[in-house]
């Protein structure tokens, strides 16, 4: 019994591996040069969020326990990462509960808004929920 306990999920291990490619996907350069993402910790955010719902949507549609489970372990990371680099920045226990909830919220606001556009290929309207993040020349 204590041996399925402490076993490890093959479904969490793959989460942390597709996290690990987004955020990679993420951190491309071009993003900051050509497209002109600015280089700020809310634009870094979007970009985060905007690629791990790029795989949880295809996860999702794939329809299958297997995607389910893998879709929610990349999920479960994620959320996990931004508790992470909270208390790396020096958030005390107490405030990161706070913190977290507004990320959360933050977070299934973002998925929300760019689940529709996505799913409609309609990426200009995907592109106005975005705009903050770039960099907007008069």
């Amino acid at each position: 019994m204590l041996k399925n306990l402490f076993k490890p999920r093959p479904g969490a291990r793959i989460g942390d591996e597709l996290y690990a490619l987004a955020v990679n996907q993420a951190r491309n350069v071009g993003f900051y040069t050509r497209l002109g993402v600015a280089d700020r910790i809310d634009a870094r955010f979007e970009l985060y969020t905007l690629h791990v719902l790029l795989l949880v949507l295809r996860l999702r549609d794939e329809n299958t326990p297997q995607g389910q489970d893998t879709a929610q372990a990349l999920f479960d990371v994620y959320v996990s990462a931004l508790d992470h680099a909270l208390r790396e920045e020096g958030v005390g226990d107490v405030a990161v509960g706070k913190k977290m909830r507004k990320l959360g919220e933050a977070l299934y606001g973002r998925m929300a808004a760019y689940e529709k556009p996505l799913r409609d290929a309609s990426m200009p309207r995907l592109r106005l929920n975005t705009r903050p993040i770039w960099r907007v020349t008069p």
